[in-house]
């Protein structure tokens, strides 16, 4: 019995310096990344683990290709030049995906986050969107001449609400998934030995701007996607906050007005009922059939009756006052759930983004001047609200970076959420 009671303590005391240098091999990839070329002495100064570890640490990461000495840095003193490290952008790629309506947009980027080949796939039968993915991540591989050794992480973005215990979609209004898709399994059984994280859409979009955006050190960030859906991730203490069951951001479904319009999930008033571009779009066509006197009438039958977000931004910029109401309209509901969040959270910044950017100023300064006027007294003047200006896609750019910066604790990627 004593024998065994020491085995398990020996295992366990195994596992926790396993654990500790997962960790450490995480913070000296990241310190590498970050101030690169930097030496091992500088490494060991910031972190304070001793030159014997971080030299160790080091060897380690250059063993396997992902960091790479560069030669001989610059020294104030008479000793020997130290050696300098750098990440090797090629050492390892993450691919990403944002699963859309109509299939998903691809992503292959390398540990420094560029962007190596990417496309967006039409897939009509969404059952087979495991088998789909699969096989571009192969072709794409194949054609960028990348082993698959390589191949550290799959991040899948979805717009909808995760099973996260089970890693299933439970519900979305944007695509045709539920949890009887068992695309995640498929993946996951064709690369057993990589981490694969799946996560909402918007969880990755906040992490994008928390790592790319024109805000530095921003630690306690929500950003608004407003597209067919309206969504949130929230970023606190520097983290992807999930909720205890991946429900957190859900901003979609708070409901800003008890006797509004039925939203799918069962309440009233929701904002996504009232300010996604859907309703929005809703407005504007009601208005038109019942008679409203709008110059975005014409608009849409120069552009072959199509209607879009870009029909109401032309309008506006014509003084359109009908169009102009809408806008207003939308931007003081907005305003009202923005301040629920920022009443409950209180974040340094909002960002806003997805297609109702395309608005222009005129929604985004509406929108902040109605929290202004709402705002509880210490947050006014000192709240940002901003549309976001990352370029590119933000889903896949912000999970694969939300990967990368967990390179090396694949067991633990989203809040303790094992994969």
């Amino acid at each position: 019995m004593l024998k065994l009671k020491k085995a398990r303590k020996e295992e366990k005391q195994a596992a926790n310096q396993q654990l500790v240098k997962e960790t450490n091999l995480t913070l000296i990839f990241n310190l590498i990344n970050r101030y690169e070329p930097v030496s091992r002495a500088d490494l060991a100064h910031i972190t304070r683990l001793s030159p014997t570890t971080v030299s160790s640490l080091a060897e380690e990461l250059i063993e396997n290709d992902i960091v790479v000495e560069t030669g001989e840095g610059v020294t104030t003193t008479s000793g020997r030049k130290p050696i300098m490290l750098e990440v090797n952008p090629g050492g390892a790629y993450v691919a990403s995906i944002e699963m859309v309506a109509e299939g998903f947009i691809f992503y292959l980027y390398d540990l420094k986050c560029n962007e190596v080949t990417g496309k967006k796939v039409e897939v009509s039968d969404y059952s087979t969107i495991g088998r789909e993915i699969v096989s571009t991540l192969q072709k794409n591989l194949t054609s960028s001449n990348i082993d698959e050794n390589k191949l550290f992480g799959i991040c899948l973005g979805v717009p909808g609400l995760i099973d996260m215990e089970n890693n299933r979609v439970t519900t979305s209004t944007v695509v045709p998934i539920d949890d009887s898709n068992d695309f995640y399994y498929y993946i996951k059984n064709r690369y057993s030995d990589i981490p694969i994280l799946l996560g909402n859409e918007s969880w990755f979009s906040a992490y994008a701007e928390k790592e790319f955006g024109s805000d530095v050190n921003i630690q306690n960030l929500v950003f608004i996607d407003i597209n067919i859906g309206v969504g949130a991730g929230i970023i606190l203490n520097g983290q992807i906050f999930t909720g205890s069951r991946g429900l957190a951001g859900e901003i979609g479904h708070i409901s800003i007005d008890m006797n509004g319009p039925r939203c799918k999930c069962g309440n009233r008033g929701c904002i996504e009922t009232m300010v996604s571009i859907p309703a929005m779009l809703h407005s504007l066509m009601s208005g038109i059939m019942s008679g409203e006197n709008t110059i975005a009438k014409e608009i849409i039958e120069k552009n072959n009756n199509k209607v879009t977000i870009e029909t109401m931004r032309e309008a506006s910029l014509k003084n359109d006052r009908f169009v102009l109401g809408i806008i207003d309209d939308s931007a003081k509901r907005l305003a009202f759930g923005i301040t629920n969040i920022i009443n409950l959270l209180n974040p340094e910044v909002v960002v806003v983004g997805g297609e109702i950017t395309k608005l222009g100023n005129i929604f985004l300064e509406k929108t902040k001047k109605y929290i202004e006027d709402i705002q509880l007294k210490p947050n006014k003047g000192k709240m940002e609200i901003k549309y976001s200006t990352l370029k590119g896609n933000t889903v896949t750019l912000g999970g694969a970076k939300y990967v990368l910066n967990n390179i090396f604790e694949p067991g633990v990627l989203l809040d303790g959420i094992c994969f």
